[in-house]
């Protein structure tokens, strides 16, 4: 059986800079999409409306409307 040393046991300082970069490239990607995300979600206050009410939906619409009148 081999032994390793201290040194192999443990990745090298490279290692661990490269790792600790990707770490800060991680936290800037998130926070960009959090402020990307922020800002889309202040432009569309405002649910626009993909899709045209179905009958039925148009049909309940009317019923409401005309109950109130």
């Amino acid at each position: 059986m081999q032994t390793l040393t201290g040194a192999k046991l443990f990745a090298p300082a490279k290692r661990k800079r490269r790792a600790k970069d990707w770490f800060e490239r991680a936290k800037l990607v998130v926070a960009s999409a959090r402020d990307r995300a922020i800002e889309t979600a202040q432009q569309r206050a405002v649910p626009s409306m993909k899709r045209f009410p179905t009958v039925l939906q148009r049909r309940r619409l009317a019923e409401r409307l005309s109950a109130n009148s």
